[in-house]
C-alpha cells in the first residue's frame, strides 16, 4: 500500500484559538466537527504546548483451561480520559472549572479599583458537564464531544518566576446516554475539508 501524506493529521489551534470548552448537562452537543458550538460552552483559552490527549483504555485477561492453554480473552475495563494543561490562570473559566462555580466570587473593576477574584478551596467534587475538545490541520477538523464528563484532577504548578501558572486537568469520560450516539464515551467528529468535486478536480489536474 502505497504511503499517503495527506492522511496525516498534526494538530494545531482552530483560527479563533478556541481548544477547550465545557457546558452544563443537558447543552447542545456538536454533530459535525466545524459548526459553531451552543453559547452555553465556555472557551477556556489557551492550552499547554502538549496540547490535548483523548485516551481510550481497554484492559482484559485470559481465561486458562484444563492443561493451562489460553481458552478465552475477556475484556474486564473500558475507561476514557482526556488530559490537557490550562494556562490562563486568571480566566475566570479556568478558576471555576479547576475550583467549582459556587467556590469563586469575581467583583469586577471599578474606576478606583482592580477585579477581585476569592477562590475557596474545597474537598467538593466538581460537577459532570460536557466537555469539547478541537483541533485542526489545514483544512482538517478534528472536534472530541464527551457528553458527560468530569474532571476528576487538578494539579497546580509553581507559583514561580521561570515559568507560568498553569493548571494541569484530568477529565474522566463516562458512559453517553443516548442510544442513537452508541452510548460512546467520546463521539469523535472529523472533516477533512475536501469536498467532492474538488478531490475530482485535483485528480484530472493530475
Amino acid at each position: 500500500m502505497a504511503v499517503n501524506v495527506l492522511n496525516a493529521f498534526v494538530g494545531a489551534p482552530p483560527i479563533d484559538g478556541g481548544v477547550y470548552f465545557n457546558a452544563p448537562l443537558g447543552t447542545k452537543l456538536p454533530t459535525t466537527a466545524t459548526e459553531a458550538l451552543d453559547e452555553a460552552f465556555v472557551d477556556h483559552g489557551a492550552v499547554g504546548e502538549d496540547g490535548f490527549n483523548v485516551q481510550p483504555t481497554r484492559e482484559s485477561s485470559t481465561e486458562k483451561m484444563f492443561g493451562g492453554e489460553d481458552f478465552v480473552d475477556l475484556q474486564t475495563n473500558y475507561s476514557e480520559n482526556a488530559t490537557l494543561s490550562l494556562l490562563e490562570e486568571d480566566n475566570d473559566a479556568v478558576i471555576k472549572s479547576c475550583f467549582g462555580d459556587a467556590n469563586v466570587t469575581v467583583t469586577e473593576a471599578t474606576n478606583g479599583e482592580g477585579k477581585k477574584t476569592t477562590i475557596y478551596h474545597t474537598a467538593e467534587r466538581l460537577p459532570i458537564k460536557a466537555h469539547v475538545l478541537k483541533a485542526v490541520y489545514g483544512d482538517k477538523a478534528k472536534t472530541y464531544v464527551i457528553e458527560r464528563g468530569r474532571i476528576t484532577s487538578v494539579e497546580k504548578t509553581n507559583d514561580v518566576h521561570s515559568a507560568s501558572t498553569k493548571y494541569n486537568i484530568n477529565i474522566q469520560c463516562f458512559k453517553g446516554t443516548d442510544p442513537n450516539t452508541k452510548f460512546a464515551y467520546v463521539i469523535e467528529l472529523r472533516d477533512d475539508g475536501t469536498p467532492a468535486n474538488a478531490q475530482a478536480e485535483g485528480v484530472n489536474e493530475g
